[in-house]
């Protein structure tokens, strides 16, 4: 999940503002109450992302990039978003994985967090073999759904090998003209047919206007609209923390009607000015799952203990699913819990240990 780069110093103050508007005239009152409601799961030899969206308990953890985030600074684990840690996140117990996905000049899928390198180099400027030349762990998204598609197998009627794949926002860097969205959409679809795993993978984004592409090219696959604290708060409150010039875009496509920005070379995505459009949003898309950073969840906790819950609370009456990120300690890990959220991306093993019993969804 997360949002390209961390952004320092999130002052919470500002991002309740938003919260305690919403809250005070009633989040949920005024949104149309017709539920998001989920298709039943079908009669199917494995598991698949259905009877995770139908799992009774909560939460479920869901591996981060694999086993967590990880560039190669512990040496510990894997690397992440990479074959061996998708791999080892599986093995030791995590029923679902997340990874990202960026294109390459050459139409391929590179599982990679940003679209550009550590020297801002792009990633849809290098083939997939300029890629691996200059980062040799980093894997194609084949590769990772044929790792998901055995453990989906061996798992048989218990959960597991079930995939998220974060369709990331693109940059204005490596975007600039914002061409892209479309091919990254369909090139994933094909990659997923391709390896018959349209009932395990389900889309995440913090983009709606990919979601909304993801939802005309594969309608039956889920999908998960994600807010970062950054999309609740001014321009100019955004200039103040990151340092960085915020352009509003005139011309976004795909817009749904939302303000976008772009905050500097790394951002493009769109504000809310409420919790309430977010959710909104996400019925306009017709997401099955919304999901929260816990920049977004804490500072209304921090304000007023509650009210976090409240949130989740009023996205399950609407039919959602809610998914929390990150958990890397297990305090990050009953904060979310605390909430009632439904699965929370986590380091592993330490969400598989601290999740519930999961019953076999299938027979």
């Amino acid at each position: 999940m997360k949002t390209n780069s961390s952004i320092p110093g999130f002052p919470g103050k500002y991002a309740w503002r938003a919260w305690r508007a919403a809250l005070a005239l009633g989040l949920f009152g005024g949104i149309a109450t017709t539920s998001v409601g989920a298709n039943p799961a079908t009669d199917h030899p494995t598991t698949t992302t259905e009877n995770f969206l139908q799992v009774p308990v909560r939460p479920v953890a869901i591996g981060h990039h694999g086993v967590g985030p990880n560039l190669g600074g512990d040496p510990t684990i894997p690397i992440e978003n990479t074959v061996d840690s998708v791999k080892l996140a599986y093995s030791l117990g995590a029923r679902v994985v997340e990874v990202d996905v960026q294109l390459t000049a050459d139409g391929k899928l590179a599982v990679f967090h940003n679209d550009y390198l550590d020297d801002f180099t792009c990633i849809d400027s290098l083939t997939m073999d300029q890629v691996q030349a200059r980062l040799p762990f980093v894997p194609e998204l084949h590769q990772v759904l044929a790792v998901a598609r055995q453990f989906n197998r061996k798992a048989g009627n218990a959960l597991g090998g079930i995939l998220i794949v974060e369709l990331k926002a693109l940059s204005p860097h490596c975007d600039p003209s914002d061409n892209l969205e479309q091919t990254i959409v369909s090139t994933t679809v094909a990659e997923i047919h391709q390896a018959s795993m349209d009932d395990q993978v389900m889309f995440d984004s913090f983009s709606p206007a990919l979601l909304l592409l993801a939802s005309q090219t594969a309608p039956a696959i889920p999908r998960e609209l994600d807010i970062s604290g950054l999309q609740l708060l001014t321009p100019a409150q955004i200039e103040a923390i990151t340092g960085q010039t915020v352009t509003i875009m005139s011309n976004k496509k795909n817009s749904l009607g939302l303000t976008w920005a772009e905050i500097g070379q790394v951002f493009r995505l769109p504000g809310y000015s409420s919790p309430q459009q977010f959710l909104e949003t996400g019925i306009a898309t017709q997401v099955r799952v919304v999901g929260g950073e816990m920049n977004f969840f804490g500072p209304a906790e921090q304000q007023q203990p509650g009210s976090g819950a409240t949130f989740v609370a009023g996205a399950h009456s609407l039919g959602f699913r809610v998914f929390a990120d990150p958990a890397q300690t297990a305090a990050d890990w009953n904060f979310f819990a605390g909430l009632g959220v439904d699965a929370i991306y986590s380091n592993i093993p330490l969400g598989v240990q601290l999740q519930p019993a999961i019953p076999n969804p299938l027979p």
